[in-house]
């Protein structure tokens, strides 16, 4: 009997124990959301939806062609890195989210990989640790669906009643046979509220993927911006996701040109409005 009561006594304490080790591990983590930034809720600063908040998408180029290599280091490399300080600088405020092309390992059917845009982490302000971690996870090997991407970026934006942007990042031609200079044209067309900033990566050489990309940034009164390094690509994203801007074409980094000349360097007559007369001519080497 007296071996049955010592039992039912440890089984008690042992109880008690367990519920007290419950209520401080619950302790700590509320104490920890309240003093370290990345395990903060998830709770959004007031109403995302609200008139006065700016709201930006990201589109990231993640296709096999990002594993290519510039001064050593591979794109995806360096876009990683860059985009994880300009996150941690970003303005607070701001909604920010992120979807991802191209990411998924080719199956071989142009039907489901040139359907691979996923919207990896929702607009919002308190998510940026979530989006540098989903950034890191990130492999290159899938195709280029820009337009779908965009088209699947505009939808995702569209709720939101702020000022609203979508930042693509790429670094070649769309892969999926769409168009989407078309795309940005239907967009101006039809007057919805949207600017589209547009990051050539690396394509400083290959002048077709550089009108296409262009022509995108400018039918949507956005800004064009070439990057080859990780300085001009870290321009060209902070500019695009802590500032308003509109009618400028930025080339080689810090060269600023407004969208209305005819004398940019490397081009001849530079395009308007109009997808179907945007035709590039490089000019002829001496």
């Amino acid at each position: 009997m007296k071996k049955k009561q010592n039992t039912q006594f440890l089984t008690i304490k042992i109880k008690i124990i367990l519920l007290f080790i419950l209520f401080l591990f619950t302790g700590i983590v509320a104490f920890s959301q309240t003093t370290n930034p990345f395990l903060k809720s998830s709770r959004p600063k007031g109403n995302v939806y609200s008139d006065d908040k700016r709201t930006v998408l990201i589109v990231f180029d993640a296709s096999g062609s990002m594993e290519d290599k510039i001064q050593g280091e591979t794109k995806i490399h360096i876009a990683k890195k860059v985009l994880k300080e300009v996150l941690e600088n970003a303005d607070s405020d701001a909604n920010i989210g992120l979807r991802v092309y191209g990411s998924g390992k080719p199956t071989g059917s142009p039907r489901y990989d040139c359907l691979d845009s996923r919207l990896v982490v929702i607009p919002d302000t308190n998510n940026r640790r979530t989006i540098i971690n989903e950034i890191y996870k990130i492999l290159p090997q899938g195709f280029t669906p820009i337009t779908f991407s965009l088209s699947q970026a505009i939808q995702d934006i569209l709720p939101y009643k702020g000022e609203k942007s979508i930042i693509l990042i790429s670094d070649g031609l769309e892969t999926c046979g769409g168009d989407p200079c078309l795309l940005a044209k239907n967009i101006a067309d039809t007057n919805i509220d949207l600017k589209i900033n547009v990051v050539g990566f690396g394509v400083r050489d290959d002048w077709e993927a550089q009108q296409q990309l262009m022509c995108v940034a400018l039918n949507t009164h956005g800004r064009y911006y070439s990057a080859d390094n990780s300085d001009e690509l870290a321009q060209g994203l902070k500019e695009s996701i802590n500032k308003t801007v509109t009618g400028r074409i930025i080339l080689k980094g810090s060269m600023e040109t407004e969208v209305s000349t005819e004398e940019t360097e490397g081009y001849e007559n530079l395009p308007k409005l109009q997808s179907e007369k945007l035709i590039l001519k490089r000019k002829k080497q001496k």
